[in-house]
C-alpha cells in the first residue's frame, strides 16, 4: 500500500468509510485488499477495513477465553492508533465492557518474553550438563 508502519494507524484514523475485509486468514484477507485496491477503494478506508476486521477477531477471542478487564494489548499493535480505536470501538458495539490498555514499550513484549524464555532454556541445559558431568 505504499506506508511505512508508522503511518499506518493514522492513515486509518482518516478513513470516512471503511470496507472490512471479509477474509478469515491473511491470503485471503490479502485477496480482499489487492480487489479493493483494484475497485478504487481508498487507503484509508482499506485499512480501517483491516483494523475493524482484526478488532473483531481479538474481541470473538477475548470473550471465548472469558479476558477480564483490563486487557492489555503488546506487540507491534500496541502503538498503532488506528487499531486501538478499531479496538475501543468494537468494545463500545459489542457491549463486553473490556478497557484495553497499552503502553509505549508493550512493543517489547514479545522480545523480553523470547530473552527470559532462552535464558530459562540455557539455565536447564546448564543443569542438565552439570548433572551429566557430576555423574560421569
Amino acid at each position: 500500500m505504499g506506508l511505512s508502519i508508522e503511518e499506518v494507524g493514522d492513515v486509518s484514523l482518516t478513513s470516512t468509510q471503511p470496507e472490512v475485509s471479509s477474509g478469515i486468514c491473511a491470503v485471503l484477507a490479502e485477496t480482499d485488499v489487492i480487489n479493493m485496491v483494484s475497485r478504487g477503494i481508498a487507503t484509508p478506508d482499506i485499512i480501517k477495513g483491516i483494523h475493524i476486521s482484526i478488532a473483531s477477531r481479538i474481541i470473538k477471542l477475548m470473550s471465548s477465553l472469558k479476558a477480564v478487564s483490563p486487557i492489555v494489548l503488546t506487540g507491534g499493535m500496541a502503538l498503532n492508533k488506528g487499531m486501538i480505536q478499531a479496538i475501543n470501538e468494537a468494545l463500545e458495539e459489542s457491549s463486553k465492557g473490556f478497557e484495553v490498555r497499552t503502553h509505549p514499550d508493550a512493543i517489547y513484549a514479545g522480545a523480553i518474553g523470547a530473552c527470559l524464555w532462552g535464558g530459562y532454556r540455557d539455565a536447564k541445559l546448564r543443569e542438565k550438563e552439570a548433572q551429566r558431568a557430576m555423574e560421569a
